[in-house]
């Protein structure tokens, strides 16, 4: 795991915090090529499911989401703030669109001791943006992701599989069984229909019945 992002010295009290927790896929083929950045906005190192997440108190920014029973579109911005040039590469060295984004919220009591915390959502990042404040010699950045959550990549995605040999081996680079799909595109099958083009009769009693339009006969069977 990757952390480089400097810690806010500073506790006050709080009631409640938003943990954040990015994963950022590097290489699609090695699965175990994979960076974990957890941070939240409380003002000291909480862990949670194993995981300690960096404390940065008001520098993190978490948008609203939809406080629904059944599971809805939503999207959300989380923004990083006072950032220095050398923690931009979380964003610029990685493959950060497409990463998966986990949001939790966790409650303080009268102690300040974290109490429950609950998963309030997860999605993918769709896009970032990178803003600048310059002052004298000092450069400050903020950085913003937008993500989408799970649902929504669900409804705007275009399901199944094309059926060419270039697809079909992305996975699998044995599989086989698109390899004919070029030879026979753009052949027209009459699926159904007989194979020499001729028209069946009946027999033993039995009739025919002319569909017209269609040109084939069908066995009607009489008792």
């Amino acid at each position: 795991m990757t952390q480089n992002i400097v810690e806010v010295q500073d506790a006050p009290s709080i009631t409640s915090a938003e943990f954040v927790k990015l994963t950022v896929y590097n290489d699609f083929s090695n699965v175990s090529d994979i960076s974990t950045y957890t941070f939240s906005s409380a003002y000291k190192p909480e862990v949670i499911g194993g995981q300690t997440f960096l404390p940065l108190g008001g520098l993190l920014q978490v948008g609203g989401q939809n406080r629904q029973l059944s599971v809805t579109s939503s999207d959300t911005v989380i923004s990083l703030s006072g950032v220095s040039g050398n923690n931009m590469s979380i964003v610029l060295g990685t493959k950060i669109r497409g990463s998966e984004i986990e949001v939790y919220r966790g409650f303080y009591d009268d102690n300040q001791v974290l109490g429950n915390t609950y998963l309030r959502f997860t999605g993918i990042i769709t896009s970032y943006a990178i803003e600048e404040d310059r002052s004298e010699q000092n450069d400050v950045f903020t950085i913003a992701v937008a993500a989408s959550s799970y649902k929504t990549v669900l409804e705007n995605r275009i399901t199944g599989r094309k059926t060419n040999s270039e697809s079909w081996k992305f996975f699998n680079p044995n599989d086989t069984s698109m390899d004919r799909v070029a030879s026979i595109a753009g052949v027209q099958f009459d699926f159904g229909k007989d194979a020499k083009g001729t028209s069946r009769g009946g027999g033993g009693g039995g009739g025919t019945g002319n569909l017209g339009n269609s040109g084939d006969n069908v066995i009607i069977q009489r008792p």
